[in-house]
């Protein structure tokens, strides 16, 4: 797991981050999704919350809102609802999204916590999606490159 925050924190550490969710926050949201989040994703959420960096953003759990003040960072929890049961497969949650046609989605497991799934893309030239990460952690240093 250290190995996984150092890789995280290389990437989202420099970045505008929302600030930790805190583990009753995590676990809610797991609960209302039906499934359990792989370990990468759960030490994200946990160190940053959820992130914008230059030129992307990784959905999560940022604070509420107060009244009247616009969302800063996308919820993961707010972004995969609408999604389903039409869209999208109920063990994957969307984790960011290009701004235009492809939308990158994270696979869960519904029984095992220790389970890293890969990144899939789905679009329109993606019928029933496309893997092209192997997990999480791999799909946030992509963001890096061009």
């Amino acid at each position: 797991m250290e190995e996984t925050r150092s890789r995280l924190d290389a990437v989202l550490g420099p970045c505008f981050n929302s600030g930790p969710a805190p583990g009753t926050a995590i676990a809610a949201a797991e609960a209302e999704l039906g499934l359990l989040f792989p370990p990468s994703y759960r030490i994200f959420l946990s160190r940053f919350g959820a992130s914008l960096g230059e030129g992307f953003e990784v959905h999560g759990l940022p604070p509420p809102l107060e009244p009247g003040e616009p969302p800063q960072w996308s919820n993961v929890v707010e972004s995969t609802i609408p999604l389903r049961p039409d869209c999208l497969p109920d063990n994957t949650v969307e984790v960011s999204h290009d701004g235009m046609d492809h939308g990158y989605f994270l696979e869960c497991s519904q029984s095992d916590s220790r389970f890293e799934g890969p990144v899939i893309e789905w679009g329109p030239d993606h019928d029933g999606g496309k893997v092209i990460v192997s997990s999480f952690v791999d799909f946030v240093e992509g963001l890096l490159r061009p």
